[in-house]
């Protein structure tokens, strides 16, 4: 006992730490900011480990949905697909018998033309015969009945080529008429059958894509799947750690006791009382200590709480940004496509105005050449015969020509009204992307308030570890009886960083998110405007094919005119005669 006492006056001499004595030991902590930095790590270690995890079983559950979703729509394409393929087949086989029916007529207008051919021949000898006939008769007199039989003969037989002649024209109508029939039919299966290739070449292509994004969402499921194992190991590694930590300090805290109670019998009774007393006060600053960390550590949490409820916030609204954005890029889609069937319409009747016009060529070139043969060689009565014939087949194909200009100029209305059907939908589509861009100011606008609030609890967090320090520091002047060093604040320093790098990198995510959905935007602004730039074109298409419709209703009066005038003249003759 005395010897304990003469070494704490020796060391009383020398050390300002005289009061605590042989039993200041270091176990189980070296000081109160040790093992509270140390827990707080432990917890801080913890709830991060935890938000990660919550975060990455989120991802997970996202990626799970989105690839139900992409494989329904995989689904619904491969139906879309095999109805494609049914029409496909479908429209080869219409196409086919389009072919064979074509082959058919083909060999029955050869057939024709040849039996045209031979009875044309046939009315060409007997007329030789008539001419002869009648010029024999001019030369002689007339007396013979001979003579009479021959010439009455000859009359009959070419009243008989000419009857022949007539339903040979009359099954060649026919005939004309059923080619034209095929050939619109071989178009519109040639037409069905480029649909359905354009249809399957679309749902393969968008098959392929979901394919591989499919494939894209498997990969990041299963790296999903690899982050949160890992993160169940680092857990259970930081727990084991932990227990460690724990078992270490229990054990120090033993030593520390049995050290405690040698000392004590080693001690005598006013010593004792001395260090309790300076304990009790110690543990006090103690317990001051960890209630002043605590509420600091409150304030911190509460003002990480907000700035991630504001983060989320925006996060959602640029979720719900981005669906607006691909029901817009949809509305694109079907607007391109409306296009290229607006095109592709416009071709079909540039195709048709082209027909009509050459129908009209030909009619005038056959009408030249019908009033010079008619004016050369028919004789007047056998001539008013094959004028009313050829009149009614003229007027026939005049009643076409003005179908197919009427059919012509509605399709050209119907052109007009599709095409302001979709600048109207332009005009939706742009108001709803001005709206999206007010959203998107409206997000930026939060994000700049939660970065705002996200500098004042910064500011609050320095200003909670400034005052933590100088309370230590007081603490540690007034005291002599805790070791105070700047650990503690070094571990405030530590979480604050953290905590500064986890809203940094918060920020820095949404302002990515944010930029993405401005070159989304202004891509769908370019898109919109070439979508403007095509409905204009077609304006002006169309009204060039109305020009072409109006030039084929004059080309039209024309050839009237001209058939009138000609009936005239032919009447004229006539009467004359």
């Amino acid at each position: 006992m005395v010897s304990i006492r003469k070494i704490e006056e020796q060391k009383g001499l020398d050390s300002p730490r005289a009061e605590v004595g042989v039993i200041d030991t270091r176990a189980p902590f070296e000081s109160v900011k040790a093992a509270v930095s140390l827990f707080g790590a432990v917890v801080s270690r913890k709830r991060s480990n935890s938000i990660k995890r919550r975060l990455s079983s989120e991802n997970v559950l996202e990626k799970e949905t989105q690839l139900l979703l992409a494989e329904r729509e995989l689904n619904k394409i491969k139906k879309q697909l095999e109805s494609a393929e049914t029409i496909k087949a479908r429209a080869f086989s219409e196409l086919e018998k389009a072919k064979r029916t074509l082959n058919d007529l083909n060999t029955k207008l050869k057939a024709v033309c040849e039996s045209k051919q031979s009875a044309i021949e046939d009315a060409e000898d007997v007329k030789n015969q008539a001419k002869q006939l009648e010029m024999e008769k001019s030369q002689k007199e007339i007396g013979s009945e001979a003579g009479k039989g021959e010439l009455d003969h000859a009359r009959e037989e070419y009243a008989t080529t000419v009857a022949e002649l007539d339903a040979v024209k009359q099954e060649l109508t026919k005939i004309r008429q059923d080619f034209d029939a095929a050939l619109e039919a071989k178009q519109v299966a040639f037409q069905t059958a480029a649909e359905a290739q354009r249809s399957a070449n679309v749902n393969t292509q968008k098959t392929s894509n979901l394919s591989k994004e499919i494939e894209a969402m498997n990969a990041s499921k299963e790296h999903l799947k690899l982050a949160y194992t890992q993160d169940q190991e680092e857990k259970a590694k930081i727990i084991a750690e932990k227990d460690a930590h724990l078992q270490a300090y229990i054990t120090q805290k033993e030593e520390a006791e049995k050290k405690l109670m040698s000392l004590k019998e080693e001690c005598d009774p006013e010593l004792t009382q001395n260090l309790e007393d300076k304990l009790a006060e110690t543990s006090v600053e103690i317990e001051v200590l960890q209630k002043e960390i605590e509420k600091a550590r409150a304030s911190e949490m509460d003002n990480l709480k907000v700035v991630t409820s504001e983060l989320n916030e925006a996060t959602r609204t640029l979720q719900e940004l981005a669906e607006e954005e691909i029901s817009l890029r949809k509305l694109v889609i079907s607007l391109r496509l409306e296009l290229e069937n607006v095109g592709m319409e416009q071709a079909e009747l540039k195709e048709r105005e082209a027909q009509t016009e050459a129908l009209a060529a030909k009619l005038q070139s056959e009408l030249q050449k019908i009033k010079g043969e008619a004016m050369a060689d028919i004789e007047p009565a056998l001539a008013e015969e094959w004028e009313a014939d050829h009149s009614d087949e003229q007027n026939m194909k005049l009643r076409q020509l003005s179908s197919e200009t009427e059919d012509a100029r509605k399709e050209a209305e119907d052109i007009n009204k599709n095409a302001a059907e979709l600048k109207q939908e332009a005009e939706t589509s742009w108001n709803v992307a001005e709206e999206k861009e007010k959203k998107l100011q409206l997000v930026q606008r939060e994000a700049e308030e939660a970065k705002a609030a996200e500098r004042r609890a910064l500011e609050d967090m320095k200003i909670l570890s400034e005052g933590q320090e100088n309370s230590l520091t007081l603490t540690s002047q007034s005291s002599s009886h805790i070791k105070l060093t700047i650990d503690e604040f070094e571990a405030l320093s530590r979480k604050v960083q953290e905590c500064d790098d986890l809203i940094e990198k918060t920020e820095a995510t949404t302002m990515e998110e944010v930029e993405a959905m401005n070159t989304r935007k202004i891509e769908a602004d370019k898109k919109l405007e070439a979508n403007l730039k095509a409905i204009e074109e077609i304006k002006v298409a169309t009204e060039m094919a109305l020009k072409n419709a109006e030039t084929a209703e004059s080309a039209k009066m024309m050839v009237e005119g001209e058939l009138s005038r000609w009936h005239q003249q032919e009447q004229n003759v006539t009467t004359s005669d």
